[in-house]
């Protein structure tokens, strides 16, 4: 009998042992697994915890026996919204989770000042559309604010057709089948969903609406829109996921991005908790003694504040709780991703503005430590793994950063040293860019915060917060995001003007002030022409006066020029001398080029910064031509016609997708001005100089060609002031005779010695 105790002993022992024994990382298709001697020294550290670390593992024993059913079962897909896309809510965005990983999917801004610029179809709503064995297309989320709830649809409704006002219906199979149907739609226009709820069939009428700017949203939207395929390798995660990279001694292994057991990322959490403004996901580690809550918070704006467009209404607060279930301390470690999926709305004419001398790309990771200044890391340093790793001081921000929206981080602590973060990793998402250098600027970028390891008593929690900024870099309501606990920095750094930028704040302040009067930024752009032309009048005036005379004094360098023409020296000596009798400035032609062009830089960075003009039409926005002054002025789109090397935007043959009329408007009156007021040539060296830049100005039209549209209006109305002012005012006064050097003045001096001759032969005659 004894013996019998002791077999089965040894038996539920061995059992017992097995089941503890954690699992080795599954080999998964193009993963690489950790060297044998790391990942064995993982196991070992699972099996066989250190003295330090044998207490916290302790818990794991007794939480193996509890009863299946005590622990959480497998949870469902699951989509929650927070806010609201209504103009008139009293929220500035709408805001789109995942209980998949307890992450972002979507972030869209509710203003009408912040649309979509690129899909001008009907906009429904995102629901979040499956297809399964049933009919039609389950709806999983319901947005507040969109037409979609507006019209009373419900999650959980199933869509079969589309139809609209008149034409047949479309049947619904899959959630691109609706994509389509609404991209041959308007805003505004009316359409009728046969939806099946439940067992009963109804039909909804639904009036569509301008798709919103999304800062956030799935990646998978910008590469479609861009290349209309996604590569084979393409990997879209949401933004904030979260895991753990230590729990005791075991930690990440080198090519996994969890450690084993360990399913935060794309594992399904529990909601526990929802309402209007917040979500609380739940997600519970029984092997570790470990449960993970991370909570998701939208603020109304008060009342008395939603006029005030520039009052901080844009933010999204994340709480992380990890709390200790064990009976003993816990040491951990977490990792938290930041957001991916910004805008690329601009990506074939944008260029962003870098702190760098490499330049940026059309996002950038964008980051600044207490005591530092701000660093930028553009995608393609990123992509290339040349990024290294931030470290130093308590973290002050960190985020990505597009071309007008960013969506940054603020650790808020109340302990101004206190370090949470031991090193911030730049993470590109996705495949590695193309060969062509200039793909890298279109990478999916993002960055990874590592926390210090810390210690987690038996039954507390490690709690962190952090407010997220996900809007319009405005400067008024970027100075209302300020950082928690350190010293006073604002989110103002992320707007940079680079060089010339005191005159690209004049500008804009002119622009503002003109917009204030006008409310149509185009008008301002032309105003701004106005008094820039108006200022510089004299110095015109004084040009046409120069070479009015330059014209006139033509034939008496051409004489110097062939008589010294063996001698450069003495030839410059003498034209100097010529020019100095005469008061003439040879450069002054050149002189409003040099005044303009700090103008011209100023107001190419103001429209390359300012949200404000981006989406500012110049006619109204119902019209496609010219509807954003910050962006080429779309007159056709040829992309059906033209091969991918032109429509891809990239270099200097990339024109984009559309035909642009405004810089072939520039550049003519740029050659009308130079046929008008161009001297004819003397020689067949101006003649050749002359048509030198022509061609330069035909090559200009290359470079000109995705420039802003406000930018071609500020040079369209430069130009026709210049004609009209040449034309249209009387020139300046040319001296009546052209006297030059002692060869001009030769002639002079014998006919007086001639007079004096005649005097003295005619006193002889008389005498």
């Amino acid at each position: 009998m004894d013996q019998r105790r002791v077999v089965a002993f040894l038996a539920l022992s061995f059992l017992v042992l097995i089941l503890l024994t954690p699992k080795q990382p599954e080999n998964k298709e193009n993963k690489k697994l950790p060297p044998p001697d790391a990942e064995q020294a993982q196991v070992e550290q699972l099996a066989e915890p250190s003295t330090e670390t044998a207490a916290s593992l302790a818990p794991l024993v007794e939480l193996a026996d509890r009863d299946a059913a005590e622990q959480p079962a497998d949870v469902d897909l699951e989509y929650v919204t927070l806010g609201s896309v209504a103009e008139d809510s009293p929220y500035r965005l709408l805001v789109t989770l995942t209980n998949q990983g307890a992450a972002v999917r979507r972030v869209e801004l509710s203003s009408p000042r912040f649309r979509d610029l690129h899909d001008r179809g009907g906009y429904l709503g995102h629901l979040e559309l499956i297809a399964d064995t049933s009919p039609g297309l389950r709806v999983l989320a319901v947005g507040a604010g969109t037409p979609a709830a507006i019209a009373t649809i419900q999650q959980g409704d199933r869509l079969l057709s589309a139809t609209a006002a008149k034409g047949e219906p479309t049947d619904l199979h899959v959630p691109n089948d609706l994509a389509k149907f609404l991209a041959k739609h308007h805003p505004d226009e009316e359409i009728t969903l046969t939806v099946m709820r439940g067992e009963q069939q109804i039909d909804i009428a639904v009036t569509l609406n301008r798709r919103p700017l999304e800062v956030i949203r799935p990646e998978a939207d910008n590469v479609l829109m861009r290349t209309d395929k996604l590569p084979p390798d393409f990997v879209d995660p949401p933004s904030f996921q979260f895991t753990l990279g230590r729990i005791g001694n075991a930690k990440i292994a080198d090519g996994l991005d969890e450690i084993s057991g360990v399913k935060l990322r794309d594992s399904n959490w529990e909601i526990v908790d929802r309402n209007e403004t917040s979500v609380t996901f739940r997600k519970q580690l029984p092997q570790y003694g470990v449960e993970v809550l991370k909570r998701y918070l939208v603020e109304p704006v008060p009342a008395e504040q939603q006029a005030n467009v520039n009052y901080s209404g844009y933010g999204l607060k994340l709480d992380i709780e990890v709390r200790n279930l064990g009976e003993q301390a816990l040491e951990l470690a977490y990792r938290l991703d930041g957001p991916n999926g910004l805008p690329m709305e601009s990506w074939w004419f944008a260029n962003k503005i870098g702190r760098n001398w490499g330049g940026a790309g059309i996002r950038d990771v964008i980051a600044r430590y207490e005591g530092n200044s701000t660093v930028q890391f553009d995608p393609t340093t990123i992509a290339k793994g040349d990024a290294e790793p931030l470290q130093g001081p308590p973290l002050a921000y960190i985020g990505v950063d597009a071309q007008y929206f960013s969506a940054v981080m603020l650790p808020i602590k109340s302990v101004p040293d206190e370090i949470w973060i031991d090193e911030a990793q730049m993470v590109l998402l996705g495949p590695k860019p193309k060969a062509r250098s200039s793909e890298g600027r279109f990478a999916n970028v993002t960055f990874r915060l590592n926390s210090l390891p810390q210690v987690i008593q038996a039954g507390k929690s490690l709690h962190h917060s952090y407010e997220i900024f996900t809007g319009p870099k405005r400067p008024d309501l970027l100075d209302q995001y300020k950082t928690h606990g350190g010293m006073p920095y604002t989110l103002n750094d992320l707007m940079y003007y680079g060089w010339f930028s005191g005159v690209a704040k004049i500008m804009l302040g002119v622009l503002h002030f003109f917009y204030g009067i006008t409310r149509n930024y185009g008008i301002a752009i032309i105003l701004l022409t106005v008094l820039v032309r108006s200022c510089m009048f004299p110095i015109s005036r004084k040009q046409a006066q120069s070479m009015a005379k330059m014209q006139l004094l033509k034939p008496e360098m051409d004489k110097l020029k062939e008589k010294y023409k063996n001698d450069m020296q003495k030839q410059s000596s003498a034209m100097q001398e010529l020019y100095r009798k005469h008061n003439i400035n040879p450069i002054a032609g050149c002189l409003p080029m040099f005044v303009q062009l700090p103008i011209f830089l100023g107001l190419y960075r103001s429209l390359m910064v300012d949200v404000e003009l981006r989406q500012a039409p110049l006619l109204g926005e119902s019209i496609r031509w010219c509807s954003n002054l910050a962006a080429p002025d779309m007159f056709l789109d040829w992309s059906p016609w033209m091969p991918a090397f032109i429509n891809d935007g990239i270099g200097i043959t990339g024109l984009g997708p559309y035909l642009n009329v405004l810089p072939l408007i520039t550049i003519v009156l740029f050659l009308l001005q130079q046929k008008l007021f161009m001297p004819e040539p003397a020689n067949e060296q101006a003649a050749m100089q002359q048509k030198i830049m022509k061609f330069m100005m035909l090559f200009m039209g290359l470079l000109f060609f995705k420039v802003a549209s406000g930018l071609c209006l500020y040079f369209i109305a430069s130009s026709i002031w210049g004609i009209a002012e040449r034309k249209l005012i009387p020139s300046p006064t040319a001296p009546a005779t052209a006297p030059s050097d002692t060869t001009a003045t030769l002639p002079d001096r014998r006919s007086k010695n001639g007079s004096q001759k005649n005097k003295k032969t005619k006193k002889k005659k008389k005498r």
